[in-house]
């Protein structure tokens, strides 16, 4: 059994998901398995995933210990076997354990409690004796000296640590010193360049006309971060962003709906959760939506459904342009050869854009207020067919990277 960890396919969050089965979809094609995940469930359930059946285990880091898929007791069980729990006893008879961290949460950033479940889980195959492979991934930072030192332990340990940007790799450099191995200790990019597409079942029947072919009017896509928007003055002040988020999308989006009248514009949600929920991109998308509409009728529609990231590649495969402050919508959209701008507020993005030589389709939110970033937009727009011509150049090589990325961390499994 080859276990992939921290990167759930229940959260919501379609740029984990992505992640998931960009490493899932690439083991399988490789026929390396059988495969499992963890995920928030209970025990262990089989889930056909359309590439490969795949055993789903239940590890979340949470104080019920009495519970079985409680990562703390699956780390204690898995010790000695794994006892009474379904997922200890898979993690104890795994071939290796790889460990995606979310993409961006191996970090003390997100506070004590973020941190210490993404050392928990490396350490459930350390201390297990299992190989430990940390798939391309941001690292840091680590502020904290206590959590630098405990972060640097599990990466001197690993039998390989893959990262998808240059600081992360010039951290790992530095932060191993003598003990970094070029073999071991890898420079890639983020898996979800290599996601497989598929047509969603469900897609929303006034939203086929906009994803056809034959159409004769432009359709921009938009991601609208519920993270950044649904409080727009916490994310302001949390991100350092240059002004309200909630007024620099509405600048984006009037913008692309002035600029070109025959425009539609389709609010793609990347992050599905509750209404309730401040991360939720739908609710802020219908917020955006209901702004707009009485200036732009008819021309400004919201992506609902529960697509999951390979259906909403497919989406954006068809669309004119796009751009988002979700990381991963805006690389399913560049993968797949559609003119994209990443709306970046964290070094993140700029980072893994960089590291797919699109370092200059980045518009740095910290920086720009509205009116900046519409003319940014404005002009990415107007370039939209001269940037479809370089990713069509770009794109073989990018994708022959990935593959031979995932062909590396196959050799290693059993390395």
């Amino acid at each position: 059994m080859i276990t992939l960890l921290n990167a759930a396919p229940d959260t919501g969050n379609q740029g984990v998901s992505a992640l998931c089965l960009s490493a899932l979809a690439g083991l399988a094609a490789r026929q390396a398995g059988p495969l499992a995940v963890a995920d928030h469930g209970r025990g262990v359930r089989q889930t056909d995933m359309g590439f490969a059946t795949v055993s789903r285990l239940g590890l979340t880091h949470h104080r019920r210990y009495w519970r079985s898929d409680s990562l703390a007791t699956v780390r204690a069980l898995a010790r000695i076997g794994g006892g009474h729990s379904a997922s200890a006893r898979l993690i104890a008879g795994s071939r290796a354990i790889l460990d995606v961290s979310g993409g961006d949460s191996f970090t003390d950033l997100y506070g004590p409690r973020r941190f210490r479940a993404m050392v928990l889980t490396k350490r459930l195959a350390l201390d297990n004796g299992l190989p430990l492979i940390l798939l391309p991934q941001t690292l840091g930072p680590f502020n904290h000296p206590v959590h630098r030192a405990e972060a640097i332990g599990i990466l001197a340990a690993a039998r390989a640590v893959w990262v998808r940007d240059a600081a992360s790799f010039a951290f790992l450099q530095e932060a191993l010193g003598n003990r970094f191995d070029p073999d071991r200790h890898r420079l890639g990019i983020d898996m979800a360049v290599a996601l497989p597409q598929r047509q969603p079942q469900d897609l929303p029947a006034e939203i086929k006309p906009w994803l056809s072919p034959t159409r004769d009017f432009p359709v921009a896509g938009l991601n609208v971060s519920g993270l950044l928007m649904q409080n727009a003055a916490a994310a302001q002040a949390n991100f350092g962003l240059a002004a309200r988020h909630d007024d620099q999308i509405t600048a984006v989006a009037r913008e692309l709906l002035t600029q070109d009248p025959t425009l539609r514009l389709l609010l793609v949600p990347h992050v599905h959760r509750n209404l309730s929920d401040r991360e939720s991109d739908l609710a802020a998308s219908l917020k955006l939506k209901a702004v707009l509409d009485p200036d732009f009728p008819g021309r400004v529609e919201v992506l609902t459904g529960n697509m999951d990231a390979m259906e909403l590649k497919w989406v954006l495969a068809r669309l004119s342009w796009f751009a988002g402050a979700r990381m991963h919508a805006t690389i399913g959209a560049f993968s797949s050869g559609t003119p994209t701008l990443g709306l970046g507020y964290s070094d993140k993005t700029a980072g893994v854009f960089a590291q797919c030589g699109l370092a200059d389709h980045v518009a740095d939110l910290r920086l720009l207020g509205p009116d900046a970033l519409a003319e940014m937009v404005r002009f990415s727009y107007a370039a939209r067919e001269m940037t479809r011509f370089t990713l069509r150049e770009r794109l073989p090589d990018l994708k022959d990277r990935a593959e031979a990325q995932m062909d590396a961390i196959v050799a290693q499994i059993d390395g």
